[in-house]
């Protein structure tokens, strides 16, 4: 299998596992609400977001559902059109972008579908230090991103090596 087609099928693995598990919490946690996995650290939570990350925009009045897929269609466009123009040696690279997109992809068939994300995953230290509920298209995008910087960084280096 080429590289490339590689980096897809890591895109259509998260997605489905987002989707999956997305599908598990709707049915599983909706009833119930939360589900206490490792106590003071790990909950799962069912909690829908209108809005964008940490809730950003859900309380608006307007329905802004079309508007945010819109803008993540065009963030998924823009991800897989760059991935296409990366060398498949940028391993890191790539790798940062599948996890992107297909972060950008899982929420956005939510939004289409439903209006909403479903997130679920709750981390929290006690009950003093709560990190907003998420999901693993939101985790997938962190992790893409971090990577993202961390390739930014090492590049940024290596030019300054070069200059020097």
């Amino acid at each position: 299998m080429p590289l490339r087609a590689g980096y897809l099928l890591i895109s259509l693995l998260i997605l489905v596992l987002d989707q999956a598990t997305k599908h598990w919490a709707t049915i599983s946690l909706r009833p119930v609400v939360l589900m206490e996995i490792l106590p003071g650290f790990l909950r799962f939570t069912y909690a829908t977001n209108r809005g964008v990350a940490f809730s950003l925009f859900a309380d608006s009045e307007m329905d802004i559902r079309y508007i945010l897929a819109g803008i993540s269609l065009l963030a998924a466009i823009f991800v897989l059109l760059y991935q296409w123009r990366v060398p498949v040696r940028m391993v890191r690279l790539n790798l940062a972008l599948s996890l992107m997109l297909a972060g950008i992809v899982g929420n956005l068939i939510d939004r289409i579908r439903l209006g909403e994300v479903i997130d679920f995953i709750d981390l929290h230290w006690q009950d003093k230090y709560t990190w907003p509920t998420f999901n693993v298209a939101d985790a997938a995008i962190c992790i893409g991103a971090g990577l993202l910087a961390l390739q930014m960084i090492k590049e940024e280096r290596a030019a300054q090596r070069d200059v020097s």
